[in-house]
């Protein structure tokens, strides 16, 4: 059993960092290359302008979060002998992010395809709230797995701990984004509370679970 939740966790901890590394690919160099904040017109001129790089950040998006649902799937496996319902309520807001941020995605396509700038500038500000909406979702999936951890002996407390710095920058961006409209960068504080989430990364490859008596 140790054994196989071992490999479970590391492909858990492969899933998580492809998603983590193929992300950055549609968000940072296509979205930023590509999007400018509050002007329509030239987002749309940038992508008529760059199609191909545009449709490479669609495809690192659909890939990104395919490696997220495997990835919430993998840690269903490895944590459902614990709590069951956890797991369930793990997956459940996984793909639930996962779907929120899919429409947002179909709204920025649409944005790039229709004729009224008007309209455009409508779905790129809709993509974005849904963006920041997504958020609030990549926190609270993270709540049911960090009760998973401490209620378990396979991976070592201070690492949920390091994974509950990562939930609570994630619902900070949420909450900086819609109650004070700042960019969450502005903050180094919470940006290093977000580093958390490679500290389990690391954990679950190099480690995997730990045995019973290492508890």
């Amino acid at each position: 059993m140790l054994k196989t939740n071992k490999k479970t966790a590391r492909i858990a901890g492969v899933w998580w960092l492809l998603f983590i590394l193929i992300g950055p690919v549609s968000y940072l160099v296509v979205d930023g290359k590509l999007l400018v904040p509050g002007d329509a017109a030239a987002t749309v001129s940038n992508i008529n302008s760059n199609t191909a790089l545009f449709w490479l950040g669609v495809a690192a998006f659909l890939a990104g979060y395919t490696c997220f649902i495997f990835l919430g799937k993998a840690l269903c496996k490895l944590f459902k002998p614990v709590n069951s319902k956890l797991t369930k309520w793990m997956i459940g807001l996984v793909i639930a992010g996962t779907a929120l941020v899919l429409a947002g995605k179909i709204a920025e396509i649409a944005a790039a395809n229709i004729g009224s700038m008007e309209d455009a500038a409508c779905l790129f500000d809709l993509r974005t709230n849904i963006e920041m909406v997504g958020e609030l979702f990549w926190g609270l999936w993270l709540i049911p797995l960090i009760i998973l951890i401490f209620k378990s002996n396979l991976i070592p407390k201070a690492v949920g701990g390091a994974l509950l710095a990562a939930a609570l920058y994630h619902l900070a961006s949420f909450a900086v984004f819609f109650i004070g409209g700042t960019d969450i960068s502005a903050h180094p504080v919470l940006v290093i509370l977000g580093l958390g989430e490679f500290v389990m990364v690391l954990w679950l490859m190099i480690k995997g679970v730990k045995k019973d008596k290492e508890s």
